[in-house]
């Protein structure tokens, strides 16, 4: 009898698993998109287009379009040296 019980509940264990391993997977990934600023995506995208080194030098001494609007812009130099993106 114990048998039937345990191999009834063995689904319903793998299901919740599957369910919190979803979860947790789903809120790093809110955390980490959330965490991360709008300027700071605009220079890693710009650096990722970036082909060579002189690219990325012009780059660095650029300012994101969003930075410029608070009141201490960064330039993506800056948010580059300072990111965990790198």
């Amino acid at each position: 009898m114990s048998d039937d019980r345990e191999s009834a509940q063995a689904p319903s264990l793998r299901l919740n698993i599957a369910i919190g391993v979803a979860l947790a997977v789903l809120a790093g990934w809110f955390f980490l998109r959330t965490n991360t600023s709008d300027a700071g995506r605009e220079c890693r995208s710009l650096f990722h287009a970036a082909r060579t080194a002189a690219d990325t030098a012009r780059i660095d001494t650029t300012f994101a379009p969003s930075s410029r609007l608070t009141s201490d812009p960064k330039s993506c130099g800056f948010m580059r040296i300072n990111a965990r993106w790198r």
